[in-house]
């Protein structure tokens, strides 16, 4: 198995297309400003997260803290 060339364009725009879709919805559901965030490991998201300061009311949930939860969960 060939490692992938994680410094290909195409490599890169799977996460961020992903990255995009959860900022996208994190503003149509109301829950924050536009900011999506992947965790990436050996090539598969292992950690995802929007930002959700106006949903819960806490100033630190950005979407990088949001998704370094997922992963931990």
């Amino acid at each position: 198995m060939t490692s992938p060339d994680i410094e290909s364009v195409e490599y890169k725009k799977r996460f961020l297309h992903e990255a995009t879709r959860l900022a996208i919805e994190a503003v149509e559901k109301g829950w924050g400003g536009p900011f999506g965030a992947v965790i990436v490991k050996d090539g598969e998201i292992i950690g995802r997260g929007q930002n959700r300061v106006l949903l819960t009311g806490i100033p630190v949930y950005h979407a990088e803290v949001t998704a370094i939860i997922d992963l931990i969960r």
